[in-house]
């Protein structure tokens, strides 16, 4: 393994590569909350030498260091996109394709990444688990609204969301993270409380803002979204209606929970390697 530091806005990137440097691709690993590039261990041993592999610390997680951790402002989805270009900006000798696998909030940030004007240049493809584009639910949630057949399904996403919601509130935050953990999730990674704390910031930043007012959904980068069956936190009918805006999709369900590409670290290597 190898690692570097790269400088972002107000951030300090801490940056990992694995696999073979001289492959004739690139994956680009992005973590979600409330884990860091370890998250995805499993899975970089399986796939062993066989590609390149980058992962990185994102804002909230890991050895990434900011300079006002305290500010809401430093983990806005702009900052974030800011963040992942950098990373893609400092991988010495860069060659070949370059895809993305990302998972849970790290997901989330990568919607954002995927609607920039120079994703369809740098990115070759986009492998999405367990983290929804907010913009997309903006819009689904606003059709479901005014249609009375599909409220219970709003009504199962709000319930199912839960700890979301609990993070805007200054009394319940702090202790949501424990709550998460006493709920028992023997396949869950084990969470460092020093992420759990610090990564509630990326929701309180952008859940709220972005699903009152937003950009139309955008992504021109060829994109296969994952849907575990059994995730508890997000309801499978969340890809309905991504073909309206992604040209180049591919929906697949898979037999797990949220930790998918944790617990089933052979199928979603297999996945990446699909992709090549």
């Amino acid at each position: 393994m190898k690692t570097w530091t790269v400088d972002s806005v107000g951030a300090r990137i801490a940056v990992y590569e694995y696999g073979d440097p001289l492959a004739s691709s690139t994956v680009l690993l992005v973590h979600g909350y409330p884990d860091d590039h370890r998250f995805f261990e499993p899975m970089i041993r399986v796939l062993g030498q066989r590609v390149r592999i980058v992962a990185y610390d994102t804002r909230g997680g890991g050895a990434t260091t900011l300079d006002d951790p305290d500010s809401l402002e430093s983990y806005t989805l702009a900052h974030l996109t800011e963040d992942t270009f950098a990373v893609v900006d400092s991988i010495p000798h860069r060659s070949g394709p370059l895809h993305v696998f990302a998972h849970d909030w790290g997901s989330v940030q990568m919607w954002e990444t995927m609607a920039a004007p120079r994703a369809a240049s740098t990115f070759a493809s986009f492998v999405s688990v367990s983290g929804p584009s907010l913009d997309h639910l903006r819009e689904v949630s606003r059709a479901r609204a005014v249609s009375p057949r599909q409220w219970s399904s709003m009504a199962t996403q709000l319930l199912r969301s839960w700890y979301i919601w609990s993070f805007h509130i200054p009394v319940l935050r702090r202790f949501v993270p424990s709550m998460m953990v006493s709920i028992g999730n023997e396949e869950a990674p084990e969470p460092e409380r020093r992420n759990q704390q610090r990564g509630i910031a990326l929701y309180r930043a952008n859940i709220l803002r972005r699903l009152l007012s937003g950009p139309d959904p955008r992504c021109e980068v060829p994109t296969t979204v994952v849907v575990p069956l059994h995730d508890r936190f997000l309801s499978a009918d969340l890809a309905d209606g991504l073909e309206r805006w992604i040209p180049d999709l591919h929906v697949m369900t898979v037999d797990g929970e949220h930790w998918w590409p944790y617990t089933h670290p052979a199928d979603a290597a297999e996945v990446v390697l699909s992709l090549q």
